[in-house]
């Protein structure tokens, strides 16, 4: 059983980490724990618009800066830059 957990997250791990946070062994046994990722659900509905560069480089408008950090989480994402204002 072992052997099986551990062969799964070495494929999760090579498709790019899907869903994981961190793996750690228990003390006690060999068997892993996976932790699922929990972003964030709301953001103030205040429109101060950002426009971002993202890790996977693509650059996107939000209309403010915790609706840009919803959509890296969700997305497994890193936020590299943001800037305010909409680009014109």
């Amino acid at each position: 059983m072992t052997r099986k957990i551990g062969m799964t997250v070495a494929t999760l791990l090579a498709a790019g980490g899907i869903g994981l946070t961190g793996l750690t062994s228990a003390a006690s046994s060999s068997e892993l724990q996976i932790t699922p990722v929990t972003c964030p659900g709301m953001c103030p509905d205040i429109y101060q618009p950002v426009t971002c560069k993202m890790s996977d480089g693509t650059v996107r408008t939000f209309g403010n800066r915790c609706e840009a950090g919803v959509f890296a989480c969700q997305h497994r994402l890193k936020i590299v830059s943001c800037e305010e204002g909409d680009p014109a």
